[in-house]
C-alpha cells in the first residue's frame, strides 16, 4: 500500500468525522438527511459514471447487479440507524459503537474466505478496545441511551456488509460505476423507509440545506467516496479499521464546537484505538496477509 493511498484514507477519515457534527447542526429529521446525502451524491457523481462508461467496458453481471442492490440497502440502513442514534445518545458513544463495524467486516471477511493476518485480528481487537475505553465515559444510564447504542450497533453491522461487497465489487468496476447506483439505491430504500414513517423531507430552512450541502460535499464525497476507491487497493479490513479514527475525530470536534470535555480514560481510549489502526494497515504495507 503506497503513500498516495495513506493520505486518501486519511482525508476519508477526517471528512467522515464531521458527518455527526454536521448532523446535528443540521436539525433536520434523520431519515431525512440520510436521503438527501446519498440522493445528491449520486446525482453528483452521474456524470463521472457517464465519463467512466466510455473508457470501462466492464457491465455488472445478475449476480453483481444483485449484490449491489444489497450493498445500497446496507447503506440506507447503516444511515438510517447511525444517524437516529444521534439523537438518542453521546456523539463519542455513537460514533465509536458505529466505528466497530470492523470487527463485523472481520468475521464476515473469514467466512467468505478472504486472508486476514494475526496482525490485522490483534490490531482490530486493539482497536476495538480502544472505542470501548473512549465510550466508557460518555455513557449513561437510560432506556433512550441503550436504544441509540443499539442502533449505532445495526449500524455497524449493516455497514460491514455495505464495505465488503464493495470490496469484492470494486476489485472489477470503476469507482463511479459502483457508488452511483448504491448511492441511488440507498436513497431510494431510505425514501421509501421515510414515506411509511411520514418523515418530513422538505422545507427546510437555508441553514439546513447548507448543512446538509456541506455533508454532502465532506463526509458523503471526500468520505465514503474515497474509501470506495481504495476499497480496490486495500482489504476491507483496512478499510474499516482506518475509519476508527472517526470517533477520535468526532469527539474532538464535539469538545470544540458542543464543549463535550473528554475524560482521562477517553485519551488513553484514543491513544489505543491509534496503535490498533497502525497495526492493521502496517501489515497491509508489508503485505503479511496469512
Amino acid at each position: 500500500m503506497v503513500l498516495k493511498y495513506y493520505v486518501i484514507l486519511t482525508i476519508a477519515v477526517v471528512a467522515i468525522s464531521w458527518a455527526s457534527i454536521l448532523i446535528l447542526l443540521s436539525g433536520a429529521q434523520p431519515i431525512a438527511v440520510a436521503f438527501w446525502r446519498t440522493a445528491i451524491a449520486a446525482a453528483v457523481l452521474s456524470p463521472l459514471l457517464i465519463t467512466e462508461k466510455r473508457s470501462n467496458a466492464y457491465i455488472p453481471s445478475k449476480n453483481d447487479f444483485i449484490l449491489m442492490v444489497i450493498s445500497g440497502i446496507a447503506l440506507a440502513t447503516h444511515f438510517m440507524t447511525w444517524i437516529q442514534s444521534l439523537y438518542l445518545t453521546t456523539v463519542a458513544a455513537s460514533t465509536t459503537l458505529v466505528s466497530t463495524y470492523p470487527i463485523f467486516t472481520l468475521i464476515m471477511g473469514k467466512l467468505i474466505g478472504e486472508r486476514v493476518g494475526i496482525r490485522s485480528i490483534i490490531g482490530t481487537l486493539t482497536a476495538f478496545l480502544g472505542i470501548v475505553l473512549i465510550t466508557v465515559p460518555e455513557f449513561y444510564i437510560s432506556l433512550k441511551a441503550l436504544v441509540g447504542d443499539l442502533l449505532a450497533l445495526v449500524g455497524a453491522m449493516s455497514g460491514a456488509v455495505y464495505f465488503l461487497i464493495g470490496r469484492f465489487i470494486r476489485t472489477k468496476a470503476s469507482l463511479a460505476t459502483y457508488t452511483v447506483p448504491v448511492y441511488s439505491i440507498s436513497a431510494l430504500t431510505t425514501l421509501f423507509v421515510g414515506l411509511v414513517l411520514r418523515t418530513r423531507f422538505w422545507p427546510y430552512p437555508p441553514y439546513t440545506w447548507f448543512y446538509i450541502s456541506m455533508i454532502v460535499l465532506g463526509p458523503m464525497l471526500l468520505g465514503h467516496t474515497l474509501l470506495n476507491y481504495s476499497l480496490r487497493y486495500s482489504r476491507a479490513i483496512t478499510v474499516t479499521t482506518s475509519t476508527l479514527g472517526e470517533p477520535i475525530g468526532a469527539s474532538l470536534l464535539a469538545l470544540l464546537i458542543f464543549h463535550q470535555v473528554p475524560q482521562a480514560l477517553t485519551i488513553v481510549g484514543i491513544s489505543v484505538t491509534l496503535l490498533g489502526i497502525y497495526m492493521v494497515i502496517s501489515e497491509e504495507s508489508h503485505g503479511e496477509k496469512t
